[in-house]
């Protein structure tokens, strides 16, 4: 988030216990700023004692800002809670004047343990070297070997081989994110659809990591979307339905920065509606298919 910089996010932690000295703890998410942009972030530490925990922290992981920056804070295992601030650059891709990068200082986030897992997440004041302030928002971390966990149940091999934890991190928890409340397609799969209205309503959009997603759309073997790259905003295309059966082929076609095209939908049967989620890689594509009753 170095000069004003999403993405989000949560923090999970798998075990809740007093901290080891030699154990590395290490959260992926994001960071909300005031201004609803998300930036990736990450940070990893070792509780040193007494209360006192010493580590680094990584943001704007995939974007031409990064950076890597010392932390110091405090833990309380057992209150739950967690401080920390970031005191100088180690390493950054950005072109920024060094006076102009803002330091992260949160104080009193929460650890909580929710349906399982635990989260880290509360409210950050950013901070010029000078102590002026620069910008404030939110952050929402997860554990990322409970991620890791995440990524055998959504994500391919060759993404969960990946060596760079942060990149596992965010697609996992994207994945699961967008796993709740939708139905999650994958290359091949086919999902059935009872149909009852003479039209199609879909509406398409990237709700996630907006880095150049890139998709076709058939209905019933007609294009009606060609080299679509998505974006926050829906896109609603309403198509006639006149036929007893029929399908929509949803095609990646580019993968994007961070691989992975992942793509949402809201297929609308009047007033019912189905939300989808699609997760490809390049080339590969999956279907839906609508039966009149």
């Amino acid at each position: 988030m170095k000069s004003i910089l999403m993405l989000i996010l949560f923090v999970l932690f798998s075990h809740l216990s007093n901290a080891q000295a030699d154990k590395v703890y290490e959260y992926a998410g994001t960071l909300e700023l005031s201004t609803k942009e998300l930036i990736t972030f990450k940070i990893q530490f070792k509780d040193i004692g007494e209360g006192k925990l010493e580590g680094n922290s990584l943001t704007d992981i995939y974007g031409e800002d990064r950076t890597k920056s010392t932390i110091k804070g405090n833990v309380n295992w057992e209150a739950k809670k967690l401080s920390f601030v970031e005191e100088a650059n180690l390493d950054t891709k950005s072109k920024a004047d060094p006076n102009t990068f803002c330091y992260i200082h949160a104080s009193n986030l929460q650890i909580k343990s929710v349906q399982g897992k635990t989260i880290i997440q509360g409210s950050f004041t950013g901070k010029y070297l000078n102590g002026e302030k620069c910008i404030g928002g939110s952050i929402y971390l997860i554990e990322t070997d409970y991620l890791k966990k995440m990524a055998k149940k959504y994500l391919p091999e060759e993404v969960i081989n990946n060596p760079d934890s942060a990149i596992l991190a965010q697609k996992a928890a994207n994945a699961a994110k967008l796993a709740k409340g939708s139905n999650v397609l994958k290359n091949k799969d086919v999902l059935n659809l009872k149909w009852t209205s003479d039209e199609i309503v879909i509406e398409v959009w990237d709700s996630r990591n907006i880095d150049g997603d890139e998709i076709a759309l058939y209905v019933n073997g007609k294009k009606i979307l060609d080299r679509f790259v998505m974006g926050p905003e829906k896109k609603t295309l309403v198509v006639p339905f006149t036929e007893k059966k029929g399908n929509i082929r949803i095609e990646a076609l580019n993968e994007g920065k961070m691989k992975l095209c992942t793509a949402n939908f809201t297929i609308r049967d009047g007033e019912a509606s189905t939300e989808v989620v699609t997760v490809l890689k390049k080339n590969e594509n999956v279907v839906v298919v609508l039966t009149k009753k």
